[in-house]
């Protein structure tokens, strides 16, 4: 009797631990990443189909973070991006190109070839050369060549990117204290330019005190200016919390970090549904394209923040903010149709096709599912679905070897799940979706050929069991709970 409790007992704590051993959110980071690039990038032009110009580059800033994670051939586009570009692809104002300034150094720490470094550095040369005035606001970059506006988010990019420079000085043939004392510089004319208005929240930027009526209006030689109280952006809250973090880190003054965290802790409490998930001011119906992939920024900047935070209990409630949103965006957003993320994280239209989706919206998904797995200390399960999502490819055993398996061509992702929910032995199932929108359901079983659903096909295999996956892009492995 002992024996056999002992037993027992220990099949319990091994399943316990396969379980756990699946990173859920890695997976789906891996698989959005993959469908990004397999269906939306452009080989001849280095750009994403369906996004701006500088949202490519933020985009490729996101796939280079998934690769810092995870081993993956997607790295293939980095040089050809490169070759397919140069520094003035982003678009016409400087918030534009800072985005590939900013997307060019995370490439490097991927793939370190120093070409590059020199591109964001050549972007970073022209915007110090051109930017920053002190004939409006008394300083700051403006926003564009032709445009004296000075927004926040031009002025927090190069905060960042400043920063993000800043350990390659030597490399890149300046002194050591050169994008330092940029970055300094910046932040001491942010921090008193009067955007980080109530509540630690920043608006979209500056106006002449005596033009107040016109918005976003600043004269040639203005130094008279004021908060616009135009719309606090989520992104607005995002980018500025890498530059700060990496600010503090370099000259340790706390009170860096004590501001980039009572931003995020603001974003997070009051950018917000009332459930708790982070919500654009233009949602549901009124936002453009530009702003469709804010909220992404903010949780990939919120994630540079979180390593250099101290205070346990604001670390522990920012990471439960990204898994929180993280499970919302996976149960609600993403439509089966295309495997595109919706812009709302909240959705609560009875289909998740329904929301505005494109590769914009998509990408903001993969900066939820990466920043996730970067901050959290353990592999997780996020879903309480039967069929978790096991990995990229087709579902195999340690062999190579395919099971039993029941398939069709004509089945969507749902009916699919439900033909493997209802077959008790199925240990199971992978789903493939094309680009074209063509579907392929298979679903790996030890029933017979006799147990074959309706409308599918019976296909016999020598493996047992399934063990993990061959990475097979647009193909998604989902293995049962209780078989893990």
């Amino acid at each position: 009797m002992f024996r056999l409790f002992s037993l027992s007992l220990f099949l319990i704590v091994i399943r316990i631990v396969n379980s756990d051993s699946i990173n859920e959110s890695l997976n789906w980071a891996e698989v959005t990443g993959t469908r990004l690039v397999s269906c939306y990038y452009h080989n001849l032009t280095g750009l994403m189909l369906n996004e701006e110009k500088w949202q490519s580059g933020n985009t490729l800033e996101s796939l280079a973070n998934l690769i810092s994670i995870i081993d993956s051939p997607l790295k293939y586009i980095f040089n050809r991006t490169f070759i397919r570009t140069d520094k003035s692809t982003g678009g016409n104002c400087y918030d534009d190109h800072q985005w590939w300034l900013l997307a060019w150094i995370q490439i490097y720490q991927v793939d370190p070839n120093v070409k590059y470094l020199h591109r964001a550095k050549d972007i970073y040369d022209t915007i110090t050369k051109e930017a920053w005035s002190k004939n409006q606001c008394s300083g700051g970059l403006r926003w564009c060549p032709t445009r004296t506006y000075k927004n926040a988010i031009t002025n927090e990019l190069f905060l960042s990117s400043s920063m993000r420079l800043h350990p390659y000085t030597s490399i890149l043939g300046k002194s050591s204290n050169y994008y330092l004392d940029w970055a300094i510089k910046e932040w001491n004319w942010f921090e008193n330019s009067g955007m980080i208005k109530n509540y630690y929240l920043i608006n979209d930027g500056l106006t002449s005190q005596d033009k107040s009526s016109l918005k976003n209006f600043i004269s040639s030689n203005d130094n008279k200016c004021i908060n616009n109280n135009g719309t606090t952006w989520t992104y607005n809250q995002g980018v500025i919390l890498s530059g700060l973090a990496l600010l503090y880190n370099a000259t340790n003054n706390i009170t860096l970090l004590n501001i980039a965290q009572n931003i995020a802790d603001a974003t997070i409490e009051r950018l917000i549904y009332s459930n708790g998930i982070l919500k654009e001011e233009c949602e549901p119906n009124n936002c453009d394209n530009d702003q469709k992939l804010f909220k992404g920024i903010f949780i990939r900047h919120l994630g540079y923040l979180i390593p250099f935070i101290k205070d346990s209990s604001y670390k522990n409630k920012f990471i439960s903010f990204i898994q929180n949103n993280t499970i919302s965006i996976l149960t609600k957003s993403r439509c089966e149709i295309d495997g595109l993320f919706g812009l709302l994280w909240n959705n609560n239209s009875s289909s998740s096709c329904q929301s505005v989706r494109n590769t914009a919206t998509t990408s903001g998904a993969l900066d939820l599912f990466t920043t996730l797995v970067k901050t959290k200390q353990s592999t997780t399960i996020i879903t309480s679905s039967k069929f978790i999502l096991f990995g990229l490819g087709n579902c195999i055993d340690e062999k190579n070897s395919s099971m039993p398996n029941f398939y069709s061509n004509r089945v969507n992702e749902t009916i699919c799940y439900l033909t493997a929910m209802n077959d008790k032995s199925a240990i199971a199932f992978d789903y493939q979706l094309n680009c074209n929108g063509n579907q392929f359901c298979r679903i790996r079983t030890l029933s017979d050929k006799h147990q074959t659903p309706p409308g599918f096909n019976y296909q016999d295999g020598i493996a047992r069991n399934v063990t993990h996956t061959n990475k097979i892009p647009l193909t998604n492995c989902y293995i049962r709970r209780n078989n893990l």
